[in-house]
């Protein structure tokens, strides 16, 4: 009897040894599916990982990329192009800050990245503001307004311009009206007179100092009191800011392989009012004001 008990209750012990090791085995192999599954996804979520970057940089995309690239840079180079001003010479018309489209097809076209002329249709006028290369540092672009053309002899005496022995109309706009337009502008406008004047079909705002604030070839120009003759294929600019313009009076004319494009409008405008606390603010109503 002992020998069958002690026989039985071994038998049971091993019976429940191994149910353990089935269970065992059977979560071991469990978590081995788990770990496999897991592993498995890893591995096929990395080539579709790998498979989107390979896309997104593929030859024909970076194609694509480079084709958009040198299209903008063509058209900014041949066709339109924005540029800031710095400097106050053509205020009231431009003014500090300002930011202005230019149109490259009014005269001419370029041919892209080179300065090869394929054709010209027209060239500047008076009265037309233009953007070119500065004759004595071609890196450099300026923007002024043109009153002479090729041939035309200027003479400026006691502040009027004459244009082939013709005086060009100039009438004062000294009202509080009229000086609004003076308000932004941080070349001492309280002691700038106000004019409008006629150059060519353009009729602009132009400032000057008084006249116990002007140099003697500002009020009379050229001091010898010569007409300048503007030579052929150039144009002769001067600043609206007159007495603040680095311009024809003092470096000649501008040849017409310089001239770039003429000005069309101001795109936004930001400047810093003296004395203010903070860094800048935009002049939103002049955005989109027609250059004239």
């Amino acid at each position: 009897m002992l020998i069958r008990y002690l026989f039985d209750k071994g038998s049971t012990g091993l019976e429940n040894m191994a149910k353990k090791e089935i269970q065992q085995n059977t979560t071991s192999d469990k978590n081995t599916d788990e770990n496999i599954s897991s592993d498995k996804s890893k591995i096929e979520s990395e080539p579709e990982k790998q498979s989107l970057w390979n896309s997104f940089f593929s030859f024909e995309n970076i194609k694509s990329l480079g084709i958009l690239i040198l299209i903008v840079f063509a058209i900014r180079w041949s066709i339109i192009s924005p540029y800031k001003v710095p400097t106050s010479s053509m205020e009231p018309t431009i003014k500090v800050g300002d930011r202005l489209m230019a149109n490259k097809l009014a005269f001419k076209f370029t041919f892209p990245f080179t300065r090869w002329v394929l054709v010209q249709w027209s060239t500047p006028k008076r009265g037309d503001v233009i953007v070119f290369r500065f004759p004595k540092d071609p890196s450099l672009d300026f923007v002024k307004r043109v009153v002479g053309v090729a041939g035309d002899e200027i003479l400026i005496k006691d502040n009027i311009v004459y244009v082939n022995g013709t005086p060009q109309e100039k009438e004062l706009k000294n009202s509080e009206e009229d000086r609004k337009i003076l308000e932004d502008i941080l070349d001492n406008k309280d002691s700038k007179i106000l004019y409008q004047e006629q150059i060519g079909q353009a009729r602009p705002w132009v400032i000057q100092n008084s006249s116990l604030n002007q140099r003697e070839d500002q009020i009379n120009w050229p001091i010898n009191g010569i007409p300048y003759k503007v030579e052929e294929n150039s144009v002769f600019v001067m600043g609206d800011n007159r007495d603040n313009s680095s311009d024809s009076r003092s470096w000649g004319e501008v040849p017409m392989s310089y001239v770039i494009g003429k000005a069309m409008f101001v795109i936004f405008s930001k400047y810093k009012p003296e004395g203010a606390s903070y860094e800048w603010t935009f002049r939103w109503n002049r955005v989109g004001h027609i250059i004239k």
